[in-house]
């Protein structure tokens, strides 16, 4: 009789065990999901705070011979973005184009971009006619492209 209530009490204090490992397993599982799901939208958020569009009409971009060919950049964003030489990169067909050949508009010429601006890049390049593709990349990494004709 002693015997069977010995027996229950080990199976009864193992299920206690192997209930208390499931449990601490399941709470670092979700611990962890929760950690990524917070890094993951904090990415997305500053995406969205950080965003830009590239608004030249692509057909006609506007070129001078002393300054070169000029595109307009719009903070579609909700925050203001550095808009100088040392945080945008630009490149045409993969090139990057040197900081001597850049020159970066805005109103107030603070340096940055606010929600809702217009600045303006004037890349002082020659260009044969045909079919070209703009790559605007600011601070964050963000990234937008135009393909345009000259």
């Amino acid at each position: 009789m002693s015997s069977t209530g010995i027996s229950e009490l080990i199976f009864f204090i193992a299920t206690l065990i192997v209930t208390a490992s499931v449990v601490g397993a399941l709470a670092y599982q979700t611990t962890d999901l929760t950690t990524g799901m917070k890094n993951s939208s904090s990415q997305v958020s500053s995406m969205m705070d950080d965003n830009f569009k590239i608004i030249n009409d692509p057909s006609q971009i506007p070129f001078k011979a002393s300054t070169g060919y000029t595109f307009y950049i719009k903070n579609i964003g909700t925050q203001a973005f550095y808009f100088t030489n040392n945080t945008v990169t630009v490149m045409i067909n993969g090139t990057v184009i040197s900081n001597s050949k850049l020159i970066f508009n805005n109103t107030g010429n603070n340096g940055s971009l606010a929600p809702a601006q217009v600045g303006e890049i004037l890349v002082n390049v020659t260009l044969a006619p045909g079919y070209y593709t703009l790559t605007i990349s600011i601070f964050n990494g963000l990234s937008k492209q135009l393909i345009f004709e000259v």
